[in-house]
């Protein structure tokens, strides 16, 4: 059997598998937000589009600052919304690791047969790193943006389903 083209490029497909996975999960943790803050809000954001026109365009750190303010002014009558801080804390450390990936590209070095991960800011002063990078701490990323996507869930719906890897098969 010939090699497909597709195949390890542009790095193993076993990273591509864990980058996806964590890009489809961060899709339907942002996808979440946006239906809870319009709940939140008071609109059917199955059936009126208002909330979806109103937040499509904000950033990531604007709908956060959305959904607290609201849970904020609701918690006093919906006492599942009291633990929107720890809720929401657990949404931006996903988010800052799910951005570590997704704004860096992994480098594979065939001396070492090692994944590199290098790093570059310029907020203020110029940093720079390469770390090394496993594929358990990919995974470990996409379990977290899961996570975290099961507490939005259960703060604004009570009820959320068991992590995927809980669940009966």
């Amino acid at each position: 059997m010939t090699s497909d083209y597709r195949d390890n490029w542009p790095i193993s497909n076993e990273y591509l598998i864990e980058l996806g996975r964590m890009t489809a999960l961060w899709a339907s943790l942002e996808s979440l937000l946006n239906t809870c803050i319009g709940k939140l809000a008071g609109f059917d954001p199955l059936k009126d589009p208002t909330s979806f026109i109103l937040v499509a365009h904000s950033s990531f750190p604007q709908r956060l600052d959305i959904l607290g303010a609201l849970c904020e002014r609701m918690k006093e009558e919906y006492k599942n919304l009291e633990d929107h801080k720890a809720v929401i804390a657990m949404l931006k450390k996903a988010q800052t690791n799910r951005n570590r990936y997704s704004h860096n590209g992994l480098v594979f070095d065939e001396q070492t047969a090692k994944y590199y991960l290098p790093e570059a800011s310029a907020r203020g002063k110029m940093k720079a790193s390469v770390t090394p990078v496993t594929l358990e701490e990919v995974h470990a990323v996409s379990k977290e943006v899961h996570l975290a996507t099961l507490a939005l869930y259960k703060l604004v719906f009570i009820n959320a389903p068991s992590p995927v890897w809980e669940r009966p098969v």
